[in-house]
């Protein structure tokens, strides 16, 4: 209560002294407090990795995930349909690539998946450390989401990455973000996630829901069972296989895995 208390001050000096301080440093002292809202620096930087599980409902399919993911963009997820297994991963570097079920041929990833997969894959929020990570923030003024007054902040890297975060106006946390995309036929797809459900996973507030929304319309409803964090995994986890994957010894667990990137698979 008390951090919140002093966030709340906080942010009344920041709006009332609008003529005097730029929106750049406003938007700077914002993510700062949402850091510390969601267990502060030294907790953030101490979770660098996190294996998740849970379900996704995508239209009227529900399918059992699993996830792991590490700072900066490494990412693994599997989604299991029935008795088929897809899997799709990157090491942040190289190109994307899926594959069907752990021994299935290894493909890259579709053109018109590929870059939205990228953009999506990033460990931390555009908050955490934005200036050693190519972000500008800017503030954006107030709003409401879900009836819930939020302030909101433009983050912008390589003037090609862009979305507004929402951030609670009572708790600092990310409530909802909005970024767009131009497909390669030139039309444009905006897309709205809602985080919700927020637990501590390592002393650092994570989302255990997220709705993802393209052009109103309801992509994706994940729920996430549990989340462990910094797991073992096994050198090349994420990298393009070239032979059968070793599985990391320490896990085992149901199957499970991100919003969009499920989405993705079961096109």
């Amino acid at each position: 209560m008390q951090l919140l208390a002093r966030a709340g001050l906080v942010i009344a000096l920041l709006v009332g002294s609008l003529s005097t301080v730029s929106a750049d440093d406003i938007a700077a002292d914002i993510a700062r407090i949402h850091i510390e809202a969601i267990g502060g620096m030294e907790r953030v930087k101490r979770l660098h990795s996190f294996r998740a599980a849970g379900q996704s409902r995508v239209g009227d399919v529900a399918l059992d995930f699993q996830m792991w993911a590490a700072r900066p963009s490494f990412i693994r997820i599997e989604v299991q349909t029935g008795r088929q297994m897809l899997i799709q991963g990157w090491n942040g570097e190289e190109e994307p690539w899926i594959r069907g079920g752990p021994s299935g041929p290894v493909q890259p990833m579709p053109a018109n998946v590929r870059e939205r997969f990228k953009s999506e894959s990033d460990f931390d929020s555009p908050l955490f450390q934005p200036m050693e990570r190519g972000f500008s923030l800017e503030y954006a003024g107030e709003g409401e989401v879900n009836s819930r007054p939020v302030v909101k902040l433009l983050a912008t890297r390589n003037l090609t990455d862009q979305s507004t975060l929402h951030l609670a106006a009572d708790t600092y946390f990310i409530v909802r973000q909005d970024k767009f995309r131009i497909n390669p036929d030139g039309s444009r797809v905006d897309t709205r996630t809602f985080y919700d459900d927020f637990r501590p996973i390592l002393g650092v507030i994570l989302p255990h829901r997220i709705l993802v929304y393209e052009n109103d319309q309801l992509m994706s409803d994940v729920v996430l069972n549990w989340m462990e964090p910094n797991p073992p995994v096994e050198e090349g986890w994420f990298d393009s296989p070239v032979a059968e994957p070793a599985v990391p010894g320490d896990l085992k667990a149901p199957a499970a895995s991100s919003a969009e990137s499920i989405n993705e698979l079961v096109e």
